[in-house]
């Protein structure tokens, strides 16, 4: 936010706020707090409470400049009336905090992510009615295990999962099957999947990777950039090569499995 601010590119900054508040505060932390608001255990609801009021609050800080008027509303709703300042334009603007960035976590909370949201779009490519609960089977090492484990409430809660079995192979070639670096996922369903219509999924997705490959591998092989863009940056992009590789492949085996 700052760096686009400050760059006068609001563009971006709008943007980014948007993707914070509407995505990560509203679908998925609102979501996945829910249980720890109504646990028999108040004190732990009390904290679970206390969070979620401090970062509305501070999300409002954030969207002043871009919403002024019903942030300003809000705001004063959050202090019942009773700010600390007249104003949140008055307010001080948020700033990172680096004892709080936890990079372990946002990887863990992406990993969530893309697991959830795999099922959820297998689940609307199948048009199976939101209520109705399913199995799914993930095929994933030792550690995804782990955090899929220390996690299953979430996941059979937000994607309408009945029941989670781990499997020892490769679902990547299975029809209807999701797969990233880091996992393979399957929705056990009986309608039978449109080989057609994933086909032609598989193949768009394929574009997209491919595209994606391209644009990194460009940028790796570039002396400019590589001189002037900072080492996590350039880590980051060699790591995400390496997993949108793995990806192609998996989506020429499964594109070969279904004959195309």
């Amino acid at each position: 936010m700052h760096e686009a601010l400050e760059t006068y590119r609001f563009h971006e900054a709008a943007h980014v706020v948007y993707h914070f508040f509407w995505g990560e505060y509203c679908d998925w932390y609102l979501e996945l707090i829910k249980p720890r608001l109504t646990a028999d255990d108040r004190e732990q609801a009390r904290v679970a409470y206390a969070n979620l009021i401090s970062i509305f609050e501070g999300a409002l800080r954030m969207l002043s400049p871009f919403m002024p008027f019903i942030t300003e509303e809000l705001w004063h709703a959050v202090y019942d009336g009773k700010p600390p300042l007249k104003s949140i334009a008055l307010a001080a603007y948020p700033t990172v905090d680096p004892s709080q960035v936890d990079a372990d976590a946002e990887t863990e909370m992406a990993i969530m992510q893309d697991l959830i949201e795999g099922v959820r779009n297998v689940r609307a490519e199948l048009k199976i009615e939101p209520k109705q609960k399913v199995a799914i089977e993930i095929f994933a090492d030792g550690d995804i295990r782990s955090l899929i484990e220390r996690n299953r409430n979430a996941v059979e809660r937000l994607a309408s999962v009945e029941a989670i079995t781990f499997v020892e192979t490769s679902l990547s070639k299975s029809a209807g099957a999701r797969s990233t670096a880091r996992f393979d996922v399957r929705v056990l369903y009986e309608r039978k999947m449109d080989a057609t219509a994933e086909r032609d999924r598989l193949s768009k997705e394929l574009a997209r990777l491919t595209q994606e490959l391209t644009r990194a591998t460009a940028q790796l092989n570039n002396d400019a950039f590589l001189a002037k863009a900072p080492a996590h940056v350039v880590e980051g992009l060699r790591k995400r090569k390496g997993e949108v590789e793995m990806l192609v492949q998996k989506a020429n085996e499964a594109l070969g499995e279904l004959g195309a």
